[in-house]
């Protein structure tokens, strides 16, 4: 569809006509309320090619062009489901042990570590990312634009019981083995408590879906006490907190004692 506009220029000048059509749509066309869009279809065909003849010759082509892509994708996911299952046998056999059974649409736990990693030299991520860093990456623009009120929690140290030393803990990383679909499960401490929220895995683990790497393979989760403090304090919402069983920090030695 693009190749139809923009075939014709190269490089830097490809990205500015791409640029200016995308303006012209968006700005020039004010397509910004859903009842401008709607007005649309009031108007005929011959219409709509007459007063907007770059839209309707790009999403023409776009449309054929999703279509291919169906086709290549359900060609692609046929050969997929076949080839999976001599993988999965060849696997079985080379290593002398029976694959895990098909758990979709089951209910599935995996377990693993807070951890951080290392994808390559002289690189290293820490386990947890702060309300503090946060900030420090503010630039004013999305996606890191922080808001006032944060900065100034953050400023005046207002975090509540959920703050840890001068800041708060907003992410952290696990060894846990997830999948696409998994953003939104609870993850749960030894004790069964939640901790975290997952919300997406790292690059690094994109292959997971097929070989599992320990080594640089993370879960990238919300910590709940970043959730609860942005609940109480950056949302004004403490009442829901009130609805719930939220235990202090407790030293993990002093639990175990008292299991005991």
């Amino acid at each position: 569809a693009a190749e139809n506009l923009f075939n014709k220029f190269e490089g830097k000048e490809r990205r500015s006509a791409e640029e200016t059509f995308a303006e012209s749509i968006a700005e020039r066309e004010n397509f910004d309320t859903p009842e401008k869009v709607i007005k649309l279809y009031d108007l005929s065909l011959s219409d709509l090619q007459k007063r907007y003849p770059n839209i309707v010759e790009f999403m023409t082509a776009l449309g054929q062009e999703k279509s291919a892509v169906t086709a290549r994708t359900a060609k692609f996911n046929g050969e997929i489901d076949r080839l999976r299952l001599l993988y999965q046998q060849g696997m079985a056999e080379m290593k002398g042990i029976q694959p895990y059974p098909d758990a979709n649409s089951t209910l599935r736990f995996t377990y693993g570590n807070v951890r951080g990693y290392s994808p390559r030299e002289a690189v290293t991520y820490s386990p947890f990312t702060t309300l503090r860093g946060m900030i420090e990456k503010d630039s004013g623009e999305i996606p890191f634009d922080v808001p006032q009120k944060l900065i100034d929690l953050q400023r005046t140290k207002d975090f509540g019981r959920f703050g840890v030393g001068d800041t708060v803990p907003v992410n952290f990383l696990a060894t846990t083995d997830i999948i696409g679909g998994n953003s939104g499960s609870p993850i749960m401490n030894a004790f069964g408590e939640q901790v975290g929220i997952v919300f997406d895995g790292n690059y690094e683990g994109l292959g997971n879906d097929l070989f599992y790497n320990e080594a640089v393979g993370r879960t990238i989760a919300v910590d709940i006490r970043y959730v609860l403090f942005v609940t109480e304090k950056f949302g004004g919402a403490g009442w829901i907190l009130g609805e719930m069983n939220i235990k202090g920090r407790t030293p993990v030695k002093a639990r175990s004692a008292a299991a005991e």
